[in-house]
């Protein structure tokens, strides 16, 4: 066998080489990307779970509610609090909106809180609140948030309850 056929059958197994390294590699980015779509998923509910778990203190969510209601027309103690919990939503929200932009949250989890946070927004206390902090945000954030709001069809979160069901009157 001369050196030409050997230096062919070199390149020949050299070149599966390169395909089985190329096909490996990219079995390894899907399982990359996959993991890291379920690791984002997960932070995401761990972060909706905690900011949920502040309703569970004594007047939360009364504070919530009569900011969604009479925001900036409560006293100052409950002006405050309700200002901290809706920016800490607002800025749980801006994580989900990045892990969107950055590609590793799907587009369904991405708009099931974006509704969410439209939903606050669009109340009457929610809307002069994000009337007041917007600018602080985003504008990408922003835009995505009125866009949503313009679309309409959202929940009214003054008259439902914890599970969608209209309150007993």
């Amino acid at each position: 066998m001369s050196l030409d056929a050997l230096g062919n059958i070199g390149d020949f197994i050299g070149g599966i080489a390169v395909i089985a390294t190329l096909i490996y590699l990219a079995v390894q980015v899907r399982q990359n990307t996959s993991a890291l779509r379920t690791a984002s998923r997960q932070e995401i509910v761990s972060g909706f779970r905690e900011h949920n778990r502040l309703m569970f203190f004594p007047g939360v969510d009364d504070a919530l509610m009569a900011g969604l209601r009479r925001y900036p027309d409560l006293p100052k103690a409950e002006k405050s609090n309700f200002g901290n919990l809706i920016n800490d939503h607002a800025l749980f929200f801006q994580g989900v909106f990045a892990l969107r932009e950055s590609g590793t949250l799907e587009e369904e989890t991405y708009e099931a809180y974006l509704q969410i946070f439209s939903a606050w927004v669009i109340t009457p206390g929610g809307a002069a609140w994000w009337a007041e902090i917007s600018p602080l945000y985003t504008q990408r954030m922003v835009s995505a948030v009125d866009q949503r709001i313009a679309r309409g069809d959202l929940p009214d979160l003054l008259t439902l309850n914890a599970y969608g069901e209209s309150p007993a009157v």
